[in-house]
């Protein structure tokens, strides 16, 4: 095992080297990181196709064939499939399907229409990398405008959807997707014309007056907040109150003599500061006692929890909403800074589940970011605390934090999580939220191979690279999938950046690889990154749907069959990516047949019995058999393109018995109308798609109802004529016959 290990170190080795050596390096050309973003990548793009686009060189007679060299590196790093096959194979993974860069615009179009909004820091880039994580698995308010660079239209709006942008900055947040180089994405969303303007969480699209006065009064609405009109009245009562008593408050007094602050004003602010604050407005014309009271004529005050009284009270003066904000959060507590004995004290209590979840933001400068300045409050009921690697060096170490900022969720019982995303309290709260839910935790060498992989529990254990939007994708699935295996499965992650030689030593060599160790066996899983996927995978090798067929077992159970039996049978090797491909779908169709104790499925690990597999004459991978009733040694082999469960259980329904009778004209006649008894039947077409689909299942219908109702088919391409006596009008109709 140690000389196979060894063996695949030096292949990825050699991989690298060959890699660096004999091809271009995309990300070198493009000059970004290989963790860069999508948005960094599109601008870095951009600002060397202003500057070397052959447009703008004539003179150079290699301008052309250097241009097509960055093209080509852009077209492969936005696409995520792509990028992951660049970043697995080199070049070498792009052969059959890679860009060859050569469609490219004119320089004029670099200039005016490529990526909008790359450059507005307002408006926030989303691509799909980001996308999930940052818009659909939050409550944050977002505003999207889903656009085309080639849309006239798009182009007329943006200077509104920037003018949008920076009134409501900080108070929701605007967004950007462009669909030209994300359209799976728009997709996705159900966008087919641009611009389309959409709100989120509600998904809710806009169709008013696209001006900034309609668009912010909109928005604004959204939010859900109001401002507080404090009287003489209701002053006692509202402050009494459990909304009243929790929060700070900014009050804005209005009255001769000087300034307040307006309707629209007072509601960004509360939007902003939500949860933070409350936001009230006093008209000391009407409530003369109140502005008496408190020793107000006019302007803004903050006044702490509990303190809204005479003698307290900040000014702050100004009316630009954003510096009310700011001087607003310069008085809210920051964060616990944790000294080296604080920070181990932290993680005992958590071990003995004597404390709650603690937020971490490791850090190797001073910070004097206000917007984290929310967390505390955001976060009641787990605590947020800030290290400095300067001075705990030792502790940074120990949980490999490498790149810094980093914030880390640190779980009672032990463990942490480390969030990927993007450093605003929006972000945090939302990870630090779902994190504190899920045991999902970070491994390193101290934990993997051992003691997980001889803890005697299953884990489940995502290998994957902060810089693969797939594997950003997957991350929040794989947390909330964790959820719902709380002392069934353990779930860990392993940052291949930081442990390479982990990752290799497993030769873990694409991102994400997801891994089921279950009772120390690795399992890995190839399917659909989402929740129900993965519970489904690990529920189908805890308890494997599918037999395992082996050189002594062969014989016995397939080619020994009992008479009535029926066997579906898959040669793999576990290399090979098909094969790979097919299992997810082979375990499906196992559950398929779980109610025809007459049909078994089975595979048979070709890696495993190589010479056997050799000897039944398989050459191939995966290789499908079917043996049916009958003859012992007769087989079919499956051919069809189609390798998923529904096309691989309509060919097997062709090999069994069946308990439908095909119709014609005349039978349809005389067994049909004449015979007195119940009849279901289904009329169908041979090139109908959901009619193949279809069949199976009719013919489990049959099999329930034999005895009670006689069930048959009639081919419409054959009987057009029964078919069109019938009604029939659409495939496949079924009818309920009965004299």
């Amino acid at each position: 095992m140690k000389a196979i290990a060894l063996w695949a170190v030096l292949v990825q080795t050699c991989l690298f080297a060959c890699f660096v050596l004999c091809g271009e390096d995309f990300y070198a050309l493009l000059g970004v990181e290989r963790g860069a973003t999508t948005r960094e990548i599109r601008r870095a793009f951009k600002k060397l196709a202003l500057k070397k686009h052959p447009d703008k060189n004539m003179d150079d007679p290699d301008a052309h064939a250097n241009f097509l060299k960055l093209n080509r590196a852009y077209e492969v790093l936005k696409d995520d499939e792509l990028r992951k096959k660049y970043d697995t194979h080199g070049e070498e993974g792009l052969k059959e399907d890679g860009p060859s860069g050569r469609g490219y615009q004119s320089w004029n179009y670099y200039h005016t229409d490529f990526g909008i909004y790359d450059d507005d820091p307002e408006i926030i880039t989303l691509s799909s990398s980001d996308f999930e994580q940052s818009v659909e698995n939050t409550d944050t308010i977002w505003f999207i405008n889903f656009y085309s660079p080639q849309c006239s239209h798009c182009h007329e709006l943006a200077p509104t959807w920037r003018e949008v942008a920076r009134e409501l900055e900080g108070v929701i947040r605007i967004g950007a997707v462009n669909c030209e180089d994300d359209w799976h994405l728009c997709t996705r969303q159900n966008i087919h014309s641009y611009p389309s303007l959409v709100m989120y969480p509600k998904r809710e699209k806009y169709f008013g007056e696209r001006t900034t006065e309609k668009l912010v009064k909109y928005s604004l609405k959204q939010t859900h907040v109001s401002v507080i009109e404090l009287t003489d009245a209701n002053f006692k009562s509202t402050m009494r109150s459990e909304e009243g008593a929790s929060l700070p408050w900014v009050i804005t007094f209005c009255g001769d003599g000087g300034e307040c602050l307006e309707q629209l004003s007072s509601t960004k602010l509360a939007a902003m500061l939500t949860e933070l604050i409350n936001v009230a407005s006093v008209d000391c014309d009407r409530s003369k006692k109140l502005c008496k009271n408190l020793g107000r004529a006019h302007g803004t005050y903050f006044y702490n929890k509990g303190k809204v009284d005479k003698d307290s009270g900040i000014e702050i003066v100004t009316l630009d909403v954003k510096e009310i904000a700011f001087k607003v959060l310069q008085q809210l507590p920051d964060v616990t800074i944790l000294s080296r004995g604080d920070f181990l004290s932290a993680r005992n209590k958590l071990k003995l589940n004597k404390d709650s979840a603690w937020l971490i933001h490791f850090v190797d400068a001073d910070v004097h970011d206000l917007e984290l300045r929310k967390l505390p409050a955001l976060l009641s009921g787990m605590n947020v605390g800030r290290v400095d690697c300067r001075t705990q060096k030792t502790e940074c170490a120990e949980f490999y934090i490498q790149k810094l900022p980093t914030f880390a969720m640190f779980k009672p019982g032990g463990g942490h999580d480390i969030h990927y995303g993007r450093h605003t309290a929006h972000d945090l709260v939302a990870f630090a939220k779902e994190s504190a839910k899920t045991p999902a935790r970070v491994l390193g060498p101290n934990d993997f191979p051992h003691p997980v992989t001889q803890s005697g529990k299953p884990w489940f254990v995502d290998f994957f690279a902060p810089w693969c939007p797939p594997c950003m994708r997957l991350l929040p699935t794989f947390r909330k999938a964790s959820r719902h295996m709380v002392g069934k499965v353990e779930f860990g992650t392993v940052d291949c950046t930081v442990h390479k030689q982990l990752c290799q030593r497993f030769n873990i060599h694409s991102y994400p690889t997801t891994i089921l160790y279950n009772e120390t066996v690795p399992h890995e899983f190839n399917g659909h990154h989402n929740v129900h996927s993965l519970l489904t995978f690990i529920e189908d090798i805890q308890n494997p749907p599918v037999i395992q067929l082996t050189s002594d077992n062969y014989d016995e159970m397939v080619l020994g069959r009992a008479p009535g039996d029926t066997w579906l049978v898959d040669f793999f090797a576990p290399w090979c990516g098909p094969c790979k491909q097919l299992a997810p779908e082979w375990r499906k169709l196992a559950k398929m047949f779980q109610d025809m104790p007459s049909v078994h499925v089975g595979h048979v690990d070709c890696e495993k019995y190589k010479t056997f597999c050799q000897s039944m004459g398989v050459r191939s991978y995966p290789t499908i058999r079917l043996y049916p009733t009958g003859d012992t040694n007769k087989f079919h082999v499956y051919n069809n393109w189609f390798r998923n469960a529904p096309s691989i259980r309509s060919w097997t329904f062709e090999f069994l018995p069946s308990h439908t009778t095909k119709l014609t004209w005349e039978s349809f006649q005389t067994k049909v109308l004449q015979s007195g008894q119940p009849w279901i039947v289904d009329f169908f077409a041979p090139w109908c798609g959901h009619c193949q689909e279809f069949a199976p299942e009719f013919e489990r219908i049959a099999m329930a109802l034999k005895g009670h109702v006689k069930a048959g088919t009639v081919n419409c391409d054959e009987h057009d004529w029964l078919c069109q006596q019938a009604g029939v009008g659409s495939y496949p109709s079924l009818r309920f016959l009965q004299r």
